[in-house]
């Protein structure tokens, strides 16, 4: 067998194992993190069409995805180690080469005429998916923490500001600003830190799978969002459909409901055993101990009943389990 392949079959194993069925405690999940561009806006293809028009402007041939160069220039803009004019400018002297004897036009040498139209390309096309909008309002009014967990560059993050895109969120978390990128680990880990929250607690949700893996390897419920409708019926899955208001209130009240259940029904059963216990010691047994005996054995019956059904309805209503790869 060839080695890529392989390569690939162990890939594609890991994969799996990483999304088989993970267990979802609703009492327990506190926070939602969302991707942007791909998830909470439609992808724009920005800088696509910015290299087609510098192609076309200094008869340039860009490499994009084939040339390592260029995709180590694109990674350090989205991770802060470059301004967009500093990338725009490491991308035009690298790949611009002009005729010798010719001049550029003014705008065609001028880095801020091409920041400019790379911010009004980008401006012009980005708008929030409005039910994507709708389902993070309603997040917030059920008690859950909602933030923003995204790759970008600063020139986009911008925009996304002036037109007041991470107004809905609690917290936002750019790669341009906290100098680190999906899917590094260690940005996952730095969000979890500063959000004080534990894996097991949160939901992350991003449309590409290699940004989902390194969360679901720290423990957090991964979701991949392919369209806005499956993204609902991923909700529905996991059991919380209906966002209704105070939906995280009713989750950990019902959790409560049934961890005093089994608190009564433990000490309902110790109580029993013991009278159990001083029944049974002697053959004859009093008045006293019989009644207590039978009483305490009602006593238990009826919590272990009420128990079992609120287990019944905790099995039900607040675990679910979910796959990410069908």
């Amino acid at each position: 067998m060839d080695i890529k392949e392989t390569t690939k079959e162990h890939e594609e194993f890991f994969i799996s194992e990483v999304f088989s069925r993970q267990k979802v405690k609703l009492y327990k999940i506190k926070h939602w993190l969302f991707d942007f561009g791909g998830v909470m806006i439609e992808k724009t293809f920005t800088l696509s069409n910015l290299w087609r028009i510098l192609e076309e402007d200094l008869k340039l041939k860009l490499p994009l995805k084939k040339d390592p160069h260029f995709r180590k220039l694109r990674r350090q803009c989205s991770s802060g180690i470059l301004s967009a004019r500093e990338f725009l400018e490491k991308v035009i002297e690298r790949y611009y080469t002009p005729e010798k004897g010719t001049a550029l036009p003014p705008k065609k040498k001028n880095i801020d005429y091409y920041l400019e139209l790379w911010f009004h390309l980008y401006s012009q096309i980005t708008e929030l998916y409005p039910e994507m909008q709708v389902i993070v309002e309603r997040l917030h009014r059920a008690g859950y923490t909602v933030s923003l967990f995204s790759n970008t560059m600063d020139i986009h993050a911008k925009s996304n500001e002036l037109k007041g895109f991470y107004k809905i969120f609690d917290h936002v978390f750019l790669s341009n600003e906290i100098g680190m990128r999906k899917p590094d680990i260690e940005k996952y880990k730095y969000v979890l830190q500063q959000l004080n929250a534990k894996p097991k607690k949160c939901i992350f949700i991003d449309d590409k799978l290699n940004n989902l893996v390194p969360a679901r390897q720290l423990g957090i419920i991964v979701l991949q969002f392919e369209s806005i409708e499956k993204f609902k019926q991923q909700l529905n899955e996991i059991g919380i459909g209906n966002i209704s208001e105070n939906l995280r209130h009713e989750f950990r009240k019902s959790y409560k409901k049934y961890k005093d259940s089994k608190k009564e029904y433990k000490l309902a059963k110790k109580s029993y055993k013991k009278a159990k216990k001083e029944f049974l010691k002697k053959k004859k047994s009093s008045l006293k101990k019989r009644q207590l005996y039978y009483s305490r054995r009602k006593d238990y019956e009826k919590k272990k009943l009420e128990y079992q059904k609120q287990k019944q309805k905790k099995k039900k209503n607040l675990i679910s389990k979910i796959r990410i790869l069908d």
